[in-house]
């Protein structure tokens, strides 16, 4: 029996759906990331097949031979020719191929899938502030532009972790006296259960990298800025900035300017809504006032597969 597939791949977990030809999502899975720049590529190869084979298996129990007719894989961390070989590797293994019609099978960055699930408008525009953070939208005539996803190293202004990051350097600045008192000390300290910046030096370097505990610090970050902590607010007004920078510069790449088009939002950092959210609407709003704003309240990967039913 013929079926659509839809991937979210993102940052910290991935989700699998499959539907039905008319689109209709029937089975829902969740699993660990599949993003090989946060566990490798042996880790991310794991979980997928691990993922997609649970899937396969539960079809199984009705079908003798599933196939995925139309597939589209969204993939946070898809950004360069390099990383589509990779993924290409991971998501097109050899015990999968059987299942898939390789014609049909799109591998994009999460952007699009995200996108696709918010707004069906023809001029449509997606940001991403969560763990990371992206930019992606399209005009009516077909074209495509985009700004910044670069990771957490060459970009990703206003994500989480850029955030963390920052709150981090901010506690070493006060503690050191090269940068300003902050309230954000505490904070920290408070929501790490920790009591010193030997065990906050600790924290930060002796555990495995992952990206979750840092971009976790936006949390306090935004708590310490409505409480009129001039340091907190500082640093979310100019991740602000940036988002606004990255939505400004696909929006003229894409000749909105002064066309009806919609924005779609996404990401946990929109939840700090003085110094984040209301400075990057109401800036936004005064630059294009035919904007749209269209909180993400679906799935990514309800997008995924509106785009294989499209791509039938």
């Amino acid at each position: 029996m013929n079926y659509l597939l839809g991937v979210d791949g993102g940052a910290t977990k991935t989700t699998i759906a499959v539907g039905n030809l008319k689109g209709e999502i029937i089975i829902e899975k969740s699993l660990c990331t599949t993003n090989f720049k946060s566990i490798g590529v042996e880790g991310a190869t794991k979980n997928f097949v691990s993922g997609i084979n649970s899937v396969i298996k539960e079809l199984e129990n009705n079908d003798s031979k599933p196939f995925f007719k139309s597939s589209y894989f969204g993939l946070s961390g898809l950004n360069t020719s390099y990383d589509k070989v990779v993924f290409v590797s991971i998501v097109l293994n050899d015990s999968i191929t059987s299942y898939l019609n390789l014609q049909k099978a799109v591998l994009c960055n999460d952007t699009v899938i995200g996108l696709a699930a918010g707004s069906m408008n023809k001029n449509r525009v997606i940001i991403i502030c969560g763990t990371g953070s992206n930019c992606y939208g399209v005009n009516e005539e077909g074209n495509e532009a985009k700004a910044n996803g670069w990771d957490y190293i060459l970009g990703d202004e206003g994500s989480g972790i850029s955030m963390g990051f920052r709150t981090l350097r901010a506690v070493m600045r006060a503690y050191d006296g090269r940068g300003d008192e902050t309230l954000l000390t505490k904070a920290v300290f408070e929501f790490l259960n920790i009591n010193s910046v030997d065990e906050l030096n600790r924290w930060t370097y002796d555990e495995p990298f992952s990206k979750d505990r840092f971009a976790s610090l936006a949390l306090p970050l935004c708590k310490i800025a409505e409480m009129g902590d001039k340091v907190a607010i500082k640093i979310l007004k100019e991740e602000a900035e940036e988002v606004i920078t990255n939505v400004s510069t696909v929006v003229k790449r894409l000749h909105l300017e002064e066309k009806n088009f919609d924005l779609v939002f996404v990401g946990n950092n929109f939840k700090c809504i003085k110094y984040f959210k209301k400075i990057i609407l109401k800036n936004l709003k005064d630059a294009f006032p035919n904007i749209n704003y269209i909180p993400l309240t679906g799935k990514p990967v309800v997008g995924a597969i509106r785009l294989a039913l499209e791509n039938l």
